[in-house]
């Protein structure tokens, strides 16, 4: 089966201290504990796509959510070591995919990449777990990908949120937890 793990919106601003939507230490913790993960998946040639909000300063999303992740300023850049295996790794198998709504899918030639690539499966970690980690899911789900992720690599605003999140992914989506 060949995989791609989808890595969604660990950026500045929904992680650091200072973000303008932090899921702050649950989101740092699950950034720090994903790099191991990745490192395998690349070693094992796994393609790895970092989607990320990717905003204009007029976004229209700004109307439901604080203004967060406008394309060119550091809160829309990676976080912390994610940016640095980023950096290391990018090309072939590390990809960066800006997005602008929440299903990662929506409006971007995500799956044509997977397509191209001979993806039947997919790894899911990230942030916000109820929001856009939740409806990429969904839109792999109804694309007839395989569903995975990796519940200590996603984090939410609240634990509720994350918790519950999770347990949609497994009952409505039957994707399962690694």
């Amino acid at each position: 089966m060949k995989k791609a793990w989808l890595v969604v919106d660990m950026t500045h601003d929904f992680l650091a201290e200072d973000g303008a939507l932090t899921c702050g230490t649950p989101g740092q913790a699950a950034a720090t504990s994903l790099v191991a993960r990745l490192e395998n998946a690349y070693q094992d040639g796994d393609l790895i796509i970092f989607a990320n909000d990717a905003h204009a300063p007029d976004d229209a999303e700004f109307a439901l959510w604080p203004v967060h992740a406008v394309t060119g300023t550091k809160g829309a850049e990676l976080y912390g070591e994610l940016h640095e295996f980023y950096v290391t790794h990018q090309g072939d198998n590390v990809r960066y995919l800006p997005k602008t709504k929440y299903d990662a899918f929506f409006g971007t030639d995500l799956e044509t990449q997977l397509r191209e690539a001979g993806i039947d499966e997919v790894i899911l970690a990230g942030v916000c777990t109820s929001i856009c980690c939740y409806a990429t899911a969904s839109g792999a789900y109804y694309r007839g990908y395989k569903v995975k992720f990796v519940p200590e690599g996603m984090a939410d605003l609240t634990i509720e949120a994350h918790e519950f999140a999770m347990r949609q992914m497994q009952n409505v989506l039957k994707a399962e937890a690694i």
